[in-house]
């Protein structure tokens, strides 16, 4: 066998998908995923690699410098797909794709639990005991009164023997995994995990249930948190989905047929700038189109607004299944993602977005600006460098070695 390609550091910092993206203290956290590589001729093996779980890399949004940090511990399975939320300075990661096997795990979907204490880069895998979620990957979290929560993914058929019956959440086949004889799914399970007792339980909630769904994107506001689209059988959606948290009651579809909206989509990122607005942005649609588009929720009261958002600019590269936070008020940083589905040909295509997107709905910092400033007029400027202050001297050096190319 051909030996595989060599991930480099550029590859590591921006060619991944199915990763995930957490904020910590002004900081992007990104973890896991994979690279895929662009074939070469059309006989070319098509090839992805699962990127190295024992390292975090922390992006810096003052500098605009990336960090390599290296993990210890029961560092987790290579995986795509698996959901991050963060507890003070705890980092969660549940479930994902295990597409390669380490030593020790299995391929496929996962329900492991893993954890990640942020002050000494120590990982444990927990066990905690109770009726155990559906193995899935593609789900969303988040974290509320010091309890995180997970809801829907797509995954095999839940095992009876784990759950009380009745299982508490639909599971629906998609046809195409059943000849495989390893029949997958889609679910709408809502399954919660309580970090003091170590125990997992499943809430009760009402009203319109979200059905069963992958894909999909989620954030949470005060008490409240708010799902949009993600994909079911054949179909990507656009509804909007609101879950009070104290009450545990369901919204229903918040959608308007008759005002203007995103498309339905999968893959996409949904994400709070400030209590009331949310920013949507990019995804793969009905079509197995990667898109690009950005809109703004706008929340008052019951009532919720969609607004296309037009930049003075464009939006950046196509991608789906990115990373997004917000780690300022008013600013989204994206990171990665696939620019085509990753089922179709690559040959000699662009595979991932490799640029990180910042999106400002503010001005910059002036020391920000001018950092910008500097960068983009390298050739002239560059023998000036070493007028500046040492500690901006590295950072511009850092920022050029990396390749960092920002919009925003």
């Amino acid at each position: 066998m051909p030996d595989e390609p060599i991930i480099t550091m550029r590859d590591k910092i921006y060619r991944r998908s199915g990763h995930i993206a957490v904020a910590y203290q002004e900081c992007v956290i990104i973890w896991g995923g994979y690279v895929e590589h662009v074939q070469e001729t059309s006989t070319s093996p098509i090839v992805s690699q699962y990127h190295d779980t024992d390292e975090i890399w922390v992006y810096d949004r003052i500098t605009e410098v990336w960090e390599r940090i290296l993990t210890k511990g029961d560092i987790p399975p290579r995986n795509s797909g698996s959901c991050a939320v963060l507890l003070e300075d705890n980092l969660y990661v549940f479930g994902g794709y295990h597409g390669e096997s380490d030593p020790g795990s299995m391929e496929g979907n996962s329900n492991q639990l893993y954890r990640l204490d942020l002050t000494t880069m120590t990982w444990e895998w927990l066990h905690p005991p109770g009726p155990l979620p559906a193995a899935c990957d593609k789900l969303v979290g988040w974290t509320y009164q010091r309890k995180l929560y997970f809801f829907g993914g797509f995954g095999p058929p839940p095992n009876v023997q784990d759950l009380v019956a009745p299982i508490p959440f639909l599971h629906i086949l998609d046809p195409s995994t059943q000849p495989s004889g390893w029949p997958r799914g889609w679910n709408n399970q809502l399954v919660r995990y309580d970090p003091e007792s170590n125990r997992w339980d499943w809430p009760k909630s009402h009203g319109q249930i979200p059905s069963p769904r992958a894909a999909h994107a989620a954030d949470l506001t005060g008490d409240k948190v708010y799902v949009f689209g993600g994909r079911l059988l054949n179909r990507r959606t656009n509804d909007l989905h609101c879950l009070d948290l104290k009450t545990m009651e369901w919204s229903g579809s918040l959608v308007k047929p008759l005002d203007q909206q995103p498309e339905g989509r999968s893959w996409h990122s949904f994400t709070f700038i400030s209590p009331n607005r949310a920013v949507l942005y990019g995804g793969l649609n009905q079509f197995n189109t990667v898109l690009n588009d950005c809109w703004l929720l706008l929340i008052n009261g019951e009532e919720c607004d969609w607004i296309e958002y037009t930049l003075p600019y464009d939006h950046g590269e196509l991608r789906c299944w990115h990373g997004a936070c917000n780690i300022a008020p008013d600013e989204v940083v994206i990171v990665s993602g696939l620019t085509q589905p990753f089922y179709e040909t690559r040959l000699k295509l662009k595979d991932h977005a490799e640029e990180v997107l910042v999106l400002n709905f503010t001005p910059k910092s002036l020391l920000r600006l001018c950092l910008d400033t500097v960068l983009f007029y390298g050739d002239v400027l560059y023998e000036e460098w070493d007028m500046l202050p040492r500690t901006l001297q590295k950072v511009l050096q850092l920022r050029m070695e990396q390749g960092c190319q920002r919009l925003g």
